[in-house]
């Protein structure tokens, strides 16, 4: 197995500057660095990672925390567009991924806590912000680097990356109204992750700014089941048959509510118009195709990673935040009311 000796020896430099090399130290010119890179590559030569470790004290790892189990996860397209940012960023920066899954916030804290305790990660990119988060707080108490994907209710003190979700959801919503569309109704997820929250205020606001009256029996909450939605749907629809739109807070959301249109023999968007919110890969696929927001999934999760390599390596002193943009797409599942 070739050693670091045998690399000085091909680039035709001392053990130490190859040492030099591999640890990226900035006195090392470009063009000696591309040489020993060059025979490295030659002979061979692969740096031991674990010794590396050991001597920067970094394991050159990032978790990420996901809200749900591993199979509840990848059943949601969002998940496995936001690790594809994720993992391009953290490849190019040499960074391995650890993915941290749980059933229930009670053994996420157990098991983020001993990733962290046990040295496992340099730091956290969480893939949701929730209220009241224990997690967080501990975290600080560890002085754990960690972004969250997501507005947290503290904006102001910890690092996060995020769309606009209020004022995303309000012109979907005024697009809605635009179309003739007055009596709206929203399938919503659990209030205790505020990106619901954010997204419920942006109906609230579409509706108060052009003089209509908010009905908080139009909303129905859900935990985002495909079997569920769909009977949540029929249920609302009997009870309003005048609602002639539906606003889902996500597009597997309005997958189920299309369907429990359907069942009621009702037409999308003949009957009841749909929007969605996510723009999943499936939303251009499914019949009618789904209007929704593309919140940019890829560049969330390559906006958090760069965040947070930042902040394991420069140690940032002020808190910061950044904002993805959206764009609405407007497909076949939005029609002009006909009342």
């Amino acid at each position: 197995m070739p050693t670091i000796k045998d690399v000085a020896k091909s680039a035709g430099v001392s053990p130490s500057t190859v040492s030099r090399v591999i640890n990226n130290h900035p006195r090392i010119s470009s063009e000696t660095k591309k040489r020993v890179e060059k025979s490295m590559k030659e002979i061979g030569y692969h740096p031991n990672i674990i010794a590396r470790s050991l001597v920067k004290q970094k394991t050159n790892t990032l978790g990420l925390v996901m809200p749900y189990s591993t199979e509840e996860a990848f059943a949601d397209p969002f998940y496995s567009e936001i690790l594809r940012g994720i993992g391009s960023v953290a490849q190019n920066k040499e960074y391995s991924l650890l993915l941290i899954t749980s059933n229930g916030m009670k053994e996420e804290l157990e098991v983020t806590l001993k990733a962290v305790r046990s040295k496992r990660v340099d730091g956290l990119l969480i893939l949701r912000a929730r209220s009241n988060d224990k997690l967080l707080k501990e975290l600080k108490k560890l002085k754990t680097p960690f972004v969250i994907v997501g507005r947290p209710e503290d904006e102001k003190n910890n690092f996060w990356v995020n769309n606009d979700n209020i004022e995303s959801t309000k012109k979907l919503v005024e697009y809605l109204i635009g179309l003739g569309h007055e009596k709206i109704g929203v399938i919503t997820g659990d209030s205790k992750y505020i990106v619901y929250k954010d997204r419920l205020e942006g109906y609230k606001r579409a509706l108060e700014d052009n003089g209509i009256e908010y009905n908080p029996n139009y909303i129905i909450q859900t935990t985002g089941h495909h079997g569920l939605t769909t009977k949540y749907t029929k249920e609302l629809l009997e009870s309003y048959p005048k609602l002639t739109a539906i606003f889902a807070v996500d597009d597997l959301m309005a997958y189920g509510a299309i369907l429990g249109i359907k069942e009621l023999g009702l037409k999308v968007p003949g009957d009841v118009s749909v929007v969605g919110f996510n723009n999943n890969p499936l939303s251009q696929l499914i019949t009618p195709s789904l209007t929704t927001v593309d919140i940019n999934i890829f560049e969330l999760g390559s906006t958090a990673t760069k965040s947070l390599i930042n902040i394991i390596n420069k140690e940032p002193t002020e808190y910061y935040h950044e904002i993805v943009k959206t764009n609405m797409i407007i497909r076949d599942s939005c029609g002009g009311y006909k009342g």
